[in-house]
């Protein structure tokens, strides 16, 4: 009797169950078509480097007095790093000085000497060679002086040279000296180094394939944009533009060697890192923009659904130009700016079907643009 009652009940919970409508359209979602001017890359390999490297050696010889920085720091052009003992150069310098005043002393006497014979030696009253000795003595004098302005100036340079000063900013190495030591003037062992941050150099390499694509399109003067990107943070973006390009194609690599400049005020680049590389290769007039759900791929390529005005699906093969993550950029003569275009649902509908379009979304504009411009 049980099982009957609850057959019973089964049987009843069935008859009123709500019928599944038939031929319901497919959900699908859906965003507008948009056109832009859209930035075409072609993408590298580069390694940030310093604009210059400077090794810090001493020009003199002497005790190492002290140090002015942390190793590690950064510090700016002319800001002083070492002091070597100035004792014994400027003795040299004193020296110098004294010499001078000496000198410039038997100069006076030397001048004097032929202004005063000058009226004497016309007269007859002294002799020819006598006359010309005085002025020979007053010449050396005079050239004896000029000597010791130049060794007051070597023995000035030695003393200045005992301040060890930064010849460019930038970011300060390690030191393999300490206070204490005696340095070797112009030692091939530099004491530290010193790496400019701001700007950044990024060297990178370009097939010769792609190396041609651009230099007709950018030209050969060698300033073409690009962007440099870190592969562990993509939200660090520099813009920059090359200004050196090698002279020759490397014949074991089939790569063109390349050089380029960005401004590296925040230190988001350090040098030694590797990093991606976006070269502009040319500006896409008014192409069609797509979310990157949009695009599927057929046995002819690329392809998109796109709705009319009935809801109703239509294929169309499009050229891929571009791609981020944020957009598509496709070329298609039967695409228009406003179009419908399914970013998502696609593998449940087919050309001619009518769908049922749910949420309208549209690419971010902000991201396409043309890095050159400003």
């Amino acid at each position: 009797m049980l099982c009957a009652f609850l057959s019973a009940l089964l049987l009843l919970s069935g008859c009123y169950r709500t019928p599944k409508p038939k031929n319901q359209p497919p959900n699908v979602t859906t965003a507008a078509i948009k056109q832009y001017d859209v930035p075409i890359y072609i993408d590298t390999i580069g390694q940030a480097i310093a604009s210059v490297s400077v090794q810090v050696r001493p020009q003199v010889q002497g005790k190492l007095l002290k140090a002015y920085f942390e190793q590690g720091a950064i510090v700016n052009e002319g800001d002083i790093l070492y002091m070597i003992d100035p004792r014994p150069y400027q003795a040299v310098l004193d020296e110098a000085k004294a010499q001078l005043l000496h000198d410039q002393a038997l100069l006076e006497i030397a001048e004097k000497t032929v202004e005063r014979y000058k009226t004497v030696v016309q007269n007859d009253f002294i002799s020819i060679l006598t006359w010309e000795q005085y002025e020979s003595n007053a010449k050396a004098a005079k050239a004896q002086v000029e000597l010791d302005k130049a060794a007051i100036a070597a023995a000035q340079l030695n003393v200045d040279f005992c301040s060890v000063v930064a010849p460019v900013s930038g970011k300060i190495s390690y030191t393999n000296v300490y206070v204490g030591n005696i340095l070797i003037a112009y030692d091939t062992n530099y004491i530290t180094i010193i790496l400019p941050f701001n700007p950044i150099d990024i060297t990178f390499s370009l097939s010769q394939q792609h190396f041609e694509l651009i230099r007709r399109e950018q030209g050969n003067e060698g300033v073409w944009p690009f962007i440099a990107m870190l592969p562990e943070d993509p939200q660090v973006k520099l813009e920059g533009k090359t200004y050196f390009i090698d002279n020759q194609i490397d014949q074991n690599t089939g790569t063109i060697l390349l050089k380029g400049r960005c401004s590296n005020t925040k230190r988001s680049l350090w040098p030694g890192e590797f990093m991606k590389v976006k070269v502009l290769h040319k500006i896409a007039k008014n192409a069609f923009v797509v979310p990157p759900g949009a695009i599927l791929i057929g046995k002819d390529g690329a392809y998109l659904y796109t709705l009319d005005e009935e809801q109703k699906a239509a294929a169309h093969n499009v050229t891929v130009l571009t791609r981020t993550e944020e957009y598509i950029a496709v070329e298609s003569p039967d695409l228009k700016k406003g179009g419908i275009v399914v970013v998502n649902g696609q593998i449940n509908i087919a050309p001619g079907m009518v769908v049922n379009p749910q949420l309208q979304t549209e690419p971010q504009k902000k991201t396409i643009r043309n890095p050159d411009a400003g």
